[in-house]
């Protein structure tokens, strides 16, 4: 690896790092409008110049590889000056919309003037007026009057959907972005404009206004859209989730997401919640239910049990080790539901055509145990079943024609088929009320954090079964979530050495290839 310097910091970096990223290893920051990660170099902006040790002239940090022995420095006078002048440019056209830009707190136009501008305007001339309030797509509004033509969005659309949408026109000090006549944004992934202009000129309808950034906390956690599960950042305030952002993971998402995974939020505290406990049609508190539950198990002659697609690792591994535990004779199955969650379309992008962020944790479970039933065994035996209790997915809107149980037992989020017949029904807490891990398609375990309180009486999956296998008679032993991860990690050869604590931020991959995972004889 290169040996650099930024500062007199000496750093080594990976082979093919530009100095911006090498800067930011050594804990520097340079300030850039144009250069985004995982978007070719424009190098337009040139709000990243800095001065070469020993070089002629100022060069561009974002077009500059690390290369051994380079040296540069970012804090003498020259470069100040530099970022100062490079501020005054961009923003002798610039509207003064601040107070009503929905940008602000997260604007870099306002934090690079503070930060590298901060100089009194020598602007008397009459600012160039531009196309304002533009609605160009489904998700996104565009004010061409704020942009300044870092040309992010120009390359997202020709480099990562491949839709070639947005184009900058005309020239000068007249240059604006903008779309064809009569064309509009119709691609999946309109959200992430917003994310990556760094000042606004193009916002999310659906968050735009709601609130000013500053109030909000972030939480990292993983999308439930579908089996990509793409990682992400859940903004909150007070106990209410109002957006979901791409969380970089190069490994599984880069820095997108879709969009259909941020029209997920809405669902959190929709009418659709299942918020109280009900055993026969009747409102009761969690331990009635939980009790209710278990004197009816112990009472059933054939008991059927699903493992859910859509809930966390620990949630099934608590719900197995119930069953094994206490119900012997009870059948196993894993069975996709019929609420996906999300619109029934796949790409080549992130979207996956299995709607189910867990598929792949239940298809390893199964395997572990080696005696879990699919689809067409439950469809074949479900007349027969006494009491079937289902965790999260819809299996009775998926399996509807085929019969129907003498009873059912819902563990859910949401309302569906399963639930309105559900006999008792117990709810359980939503993707960021709880902490968890999901594996991936691609076989990577992931994280998930509790970011706001449950709604109603909503307890993780796994606590509610670990008191569940308590009224049963013997409880599944796992008195923590990571206690649960580190249990069923000992006993699944896939997740040999890890921990739960081990996750980190960015997921670990499973100890066999990817293809094997994809391979494993899907149960659902």
């Amino acid at each position: 690896m290169p040996k650099v310097k930024i500062n007199d910091v000496e750093v080594d970096v990976p082979a093919g790092t530009n100095m911006i990223e090498a800067a930011a290893l050594a804990g520097v920051e340079i300030p850039h409008y144009c250069y985004h990660p995982n978007l070719s170099i424009a190098g337009n902006c040139r709000m990243c110049l800095v001065d070469i040790v020993g070089g002629r002239a100022p060069e561009i940090a974002c077009n500059m590889v690390a290369r051994e022995g380079l040296a540069i420095r970012t804090d003498t006078p020259n470069v100040k000056k530099m970022r100062q002048s490079v501020m005054e440019f961009l923003l002798v056209n610039h509207p003064l919309d601040c107070p009503i830009c929905d940008q602000s707190g997260e604007c870099r136009l306002q934090d690079y003037y503070m930060e590298h501008g901060n100089y009194d305007s020598r602007g008397i001339e009459e600012k160039v007026s531009k196309h304002k309030r533009q609605d160009i797509g489904d998700k996104i509004v565009l004010d061409a009057e704020r942009c300044v033509q870092c040309s992010r969005c120009v390359r997202f659309g020709d480099e990562v959907t491949e839709t070639g949408d947005l184009r900058l026109m005309n020239r000068g000090d007249h240059t604006e972005i903008g779309m064809f006549p009569g064309e509009r944004l119709e691609h999946h992934y309109q959200g992430n404009l917003a994310d990556i202009c760094p000042v606004g000129a193009l916002t999310n309808k659906d968050f735009r206004f709601q609130r000013r950034v500053w109030y909000l906390r972030e939480t990292a956690s993983v999308c439930n859209g579908c089996a990509t599960g793409c990682n992400i950042q859940v903004c909150h305030q007070e106990g209410e989730v109002f957006r979901y952002l791409p969380r970089r993971n190069d490994a599984v998402n880069k820095s997108w997401m879709c969009d259909h995974g941020r029209d997920l939020v809405p669902g959190i505290a929709g009418l659709n919640r299942i918020l109280r406990s009900k055993v026969d049609g009747q409102a009761v508190d969690v331990e009635a239910a939980l009790s209710s539950l278990a004197a009816r198990l112990k009472a059933a002659k054939t008991v059927g049990v699903v493992l859910g697609n859509r809930a966390t690792n620990e949630g099934n591994w608590a719900l197995l080790q119930a069953v094994r535990k206490n119900l012997p004779n009870a059948k196993v199955y894993a069975v996709a539901g019929n609420d996906p969650g999300s619109v029934e379309f796949a790409d080549k992008l992130l979207i996956d055509a299995d709607k189910n962020p867990n598929s792949a944790g239940v298809r390893l479970l199964a395997g572990v145990d080696g005696r879990v039933g699919d689809a067409a065994d439950l469809g074949s035996a479900l007349g027969s079943i006494d009491l079937l209790l289902v965790l999260q997915d819809d299996v009775l809107g998926r399996l509807a024609g085929h019969g129907k149980p003498a009873a059912v037992a819902f563990l859910g989020v949401s309302k569906n088929a399963t639930s309105e017949a559900a006999n008792i029904l117990i709810p359980v807490c939503h993707t960021v009320e709880m902490d968890g891990s999901y594996v991936n398609r691609t076989g990577r375990v992931q994280r998930l954090r509790r970011a706001v309180t449950a709604a109603g009486d909503a307890l993780p999956a796994w606590l509610v079964l670990e008191r569940l296998g308590a009224k049963l008679g013997a409880a599944p032993g796992t008195g923590m979530v990571a206690t649960a991860f580190n249990a069923m990690a000992k006993v699944v050869p896939a997740m040999k050495g890890m921990e739960f604590k081990a996750l980190g931020d960015a997921g670990l991959p499973l100890a066999v290839e990817p293809a094997a995972v994809a391979a494993t004889e899907a149960l659902a």
